[in-house]
């Protein structure tokens, strides 16, 4: 199977041959990827070119709905307005106004801060469909975008999971929430539910042991040990997942063990003491691993982190 390193290469080596432009949009699409500085370079690309977008068919609509996305990722205003009125003079029709372009419309006012003309747009989608998620999951960004408290912006995504409640990235959005609200039992609560979803995930692993660590520093010595021992089980099972390349568990891992020792226990023996010791060995020789080949300012960081 052709990669998208492999279409882009190609893309690159013949930027005037457009079907090789094609194949990467249609890959970055088929397989729902965010490349925005590429997408916007490629379709406007084809786009510009009359013959090279007549034959393309009716997959012209799908180029010019990822180009218009493209460009209000990277902020280039032609490219935007140029793809807007194409689309709108296709499809849009004041008697049967389309869903999907109706949720460009409020893409659009989202990305030029009109917040009211956006959440019109939502509003109206909801009004034909309670149930579409991505008007609801848009009007949580507008919420966001507005500046709403952590609070409000929390109880509108346990609002869509009491709908969705298989909705990863809302689990993890509202993980976040919790977690910048230092609401560490909330954030801790939600990364389990993902890790439910899928045990395999390491980053789901790791990022509960970051909560588990931040929970754990804000606590006395007695009350952080047990908050550092879940910390230390879960950046263990990351590194386990994904041993390559993966610092920044072996890292977590190394403070935890370090913490442990220093902060939580001193000088009194604990019959943990030989675990504790060895995972933090364990965690010093990933991160030298891990920087192995990076640059020496790099090296020389790692170096004073596990000397």
């Amino acid at each position: 199977m052709t990669s998208y390193a492999e279409l882009k290469t190609a893309a690159d080596a013949a930027p005037r041959d457009f079907s090789k432009a094609t194949a990467l949009l249609k890959f970055v699409r088929g397989h729902q990827l965010r490349k925005p500085a590429v997408v916007a370079r490629y379709g406007a690309a084809i786009l510009n070119d009359r013959r090279a977008a007549s034959r393309l068919g009716d997959e012209v609509w799908s180029v010019y709905e990822q180009t218009l996305l493209a460009a209000l990722d990277v902020d280039d205003g032609e490219l935007r307005d140029a793809c807007e009125a194409a689309i709108l003079e296709r499809f849009d029709s004041a008697s049967t106004p389309s869903q999907r372009v109706e949720r460009l419309k409020g893409l659009v006012a989202e990305a030029a801060g009109d917040w009211d003309a956006a959440m019109a747009r939502y509003a109206g989608l909801l009004e034909g469909n309670a149930a579409n998620a991505a008007a609801l999951k848009r009007e949580i960004c507008v919420l966001k975008g507005r500046g709403a408290k952590p609070d409000k912006v929390a109880e509108a995504l346990n609002g869509y999971l009491a709908k969705f409640q298989s909705d990863s990235g809302a689990w993890q959005a509202l993980a976040e929430v919790h977690a910048g609200a230092l609401r560490f039992p909330d954030a801790v609560f939600c990364y389990e539910e993902l890790a439910l979803f899928d045990p395999l995930a390491q980053h789901y692993q790791r990022r509960l042991g970051e909560l588990y660590y931040s929970w754990g520093a804000g606590l006395g010595a007695a009350k952080a040990e047990p908050k550092y021992r879940r910390a230390r089980k879960y950046f263990a099972r990351s590194l386990e997942l994904h041993k390559k390349d993966n610092a920044r568990a072996a890292t977590g891992l190394l403070l935890t063990c370090s913490a442990i020792k220093l902060q939580c226990r001193g000088a009194k023996p604990d019959g943990d003491d030989e675990l504790n010791a060895a995972l933090g060995q364990l965690a010093a020789s990933h991160l030298t691993a891990a920087y192995e080949r990076a640059a020496p300012p790099c090296r020389a960081a790692a170096a004073a982190l596990v000397a």
